[in-house]
């Protein structure tokens, strides 16, 4: 009987360490698509975000080439309005420019999209591959309180000092103060009233440029990449570019 009895606790006591091993390893976070803790570090973006591809066709260019058109869209995978209206507001841009591919009027090819998550924050980019500005969209999502925050607050939660982008731009050879006086403006102002103020900034020194664009710094888009370093978005000469603060 006392036999018995041991065997029987032997066989418990090996089922419950087989149990403790498998437990061991299942996954120790599930995105909550409801809203997610923001706080737990665990969470994967490529859980959060899907970039979806819509397009995928061939066509014709305004030149009369054949060209193949490729346009990606984030996807917050949210269910709160907050977020919803953030993909209302990409599929809308993406729509714009696919309404013109059966006219053989487009010159987007490509439309790339990308997502980053740092401290909640998720972080929407699309790139709209034409020529001139406006080609690159951000969108900062707090998820926690299911909205968009603007680059003031952004830049305000981390305690951005603006002399760090004017260094910035100061150790690059390729980048202009210019592109970030013309970006400011062209954010602010309608293209009337764009021009006025350009020609007045040109006159100014570079202290004061510098001052202007630290004044407006919330009137430039700007995220945090994977890296955790802001990234500026500016004009150049043909189209819009991006400033990572090193």
């Amino acid at each position: 009987m006392k036999k018995l009895v041991f065997m029987l606790l032997t066989t418990l006591l090996a089922l419950l360490v087989l149990v403790s091993c498998e437990e061991s390893k299942k996954v120790e976070y599930t995105p909550q698509t409801e809203g997610s803790n923001v706080a737990d570090e665990k969470i994967d973006i490529n859980d959060l975000v899907t970039i979806k591809e819509v397009v995928n066709k061939e066509g014709v260019s305004p030149n009369g080439e054949k060209v193949k058109y490729i346009y990606q869209v984030p996807v917050i995978n949210i269910n709160k309005p907050g977020a919803q209206k953030v993909n209302d507001m990409f599929l809308n841009l993406e729509e714009e420019q696919e309404k013109h591919i059966g006219d053989g009027q487009s010159m987007t090819l490509l439309i790339e999209s990308r997502a980053f998550l740092n401290d909640g924050i998720i972080s929407l980019v699309m790139k709209i591959g034409k020529p001139g500005s406006g080609g690159i969209y951000v969108v900062n999502y707090d998820m926690e309180n299911d909205k968009e925050i603007s680059t003031k607050e952004l830049l305000e939660r981390y305690k951005f000092d603006p002399q760090n982008l004017i260094a910035e731009i100061n150790r690059q050879e390729n980048i202009s103060l210019d592109y970030f006086t013309f970006t400011v403006v062209t954010n602010i102002y309608d293209y009337s009233s764009s021009e006025e103020m350009l020609k007045e900034i040109q006159n100014k020194t570079i202290e004061e440029k510098e001052k202007y664009v630290i004044e407006n710094i919330d009137k430039i888009e700007t995220y945090i990449n994977n890296d955790g370093k802001f990234v500026f978005i500016h004009r150049a000469e043909l189209e819009d570019e991006e400033l990572v603060i090193e």
